[in-house]
């Protein structure tokens, strides 16, 4: 979609070979490459989302200055995955039933041989490696997706502050009435009428809904050389996020997730904890 000279430009500013930014993105494509196995082996369907996506479309892999990749699943498709997603030497899965002090309503497969500092991030986690996001679809009202994403993000600008025994109290019971409160109301929730696909309770507001017409049946999208599941309807899904997605943003202003990283010396035997 971009021109070939334009497109050697914005790599060779951005995340040229061998670059801290190229080497993420490529780790991260490792990532994706063995969860892409484990979900063909389970029958499993997922799709590249959000930037990831964009990025297949009008980079044919990743946006030159991205430094995350995210997946999407359907509900049931994402409880599977969980169920039969085997931690090993490489990587790791991390969601909130597993990581202590980890909030957020998705899942993310971490990479066991970096060590990333992100905007954000908890220095509590147990996991935090390399990542790439797993998030999850499901028929939502949207009053209640907004309101619980309110209620998530309250707790996370509350992490993000240094605290005591106090403030771990306190993240400690307000994500346990969170995610019990979710098991309680969302059976009633299901009552409600609800045509819209939104991300699981929590993401917040700004994630837009999804038209199942744009994604299923899947289609493919060739990204970094290799070819992965994507929405049938690319142009509608990427419209209906970033409008005009095919006008590069402005490049002065662009938001980082990871600030730093640290990848395992593959001399020696002590991994990044």
């Amino acid at each position: 979609m971009i021109e070939q000279k334009l497109q050697r430009e914005l790599r060779e500013r951005f995340n040229p070979d061998g670059s801290l930014l190229r080497k993420q993105q490529l780790r991260m494509l490792e990532i994706l490459l063995y969860v892409d196995r484990v979900c063909k082996e389970h029958n499993i369907r997922y799709w590249l989302s959000s930037g990831t996506l964009l990025g297949a479309v009008r980079h044919g892999g990743f946006i030159p200055w991205d430094d995350d990749l995210d997946i999407e699943m359907l509900r049931e498709d994402y409880d599977r995955f969980i169920k039969v997603f085997k931690d090993n030497d490489d990587f790791a899965l991390q969601t909130h039933k597993n990581d202590k002090y980890f909030l957020l309503p998705f899942a993310k497969i971490r990479d066991k041989h970096t060590l990333i500092e992100e905007l954000g991030n908890n220095e509590t986690y147990k996991y935090r490696g390399i990542f790439i996001d797993v998030f999850c679809l499901e028929e939502s009202p949207r009053f209640a997706y907004v309101a619980y994403g309110m209620w998530l993000y309250m707790l996370q600008r509350l992490q993000k502050r240094s605290g005591g025994k106090l403030v771990r109290g306190i993240l400690y019971v307000g994500k346990k009435l969170f995610y019990g409160s979710i098991v309680v109301l969302k059976p009633l929730l299901k009552c409600m009428p609800c045509k819209r696909v939104h991300h699981a309770y929590g993401c917040g507001p700004r994630w837009r809904h999804r038209d199942m017409e744009d994604i299923m049946p899947l289609g493919s999208v060739e990204f970094e050389g290799y070819h992965f599941p994507a929405p049938c309807n690319c142009d509608a899904y990427l419209r209906r996020m970033f409008g005009d997605y095919s006008t590069l943003p402005d490049l002065e202003r662009l938001r980082v997730h990871i600030s730093n990283c640290t990848f395992e010396d593959p001399n020696s035997s002590n991994r990044p904890k």
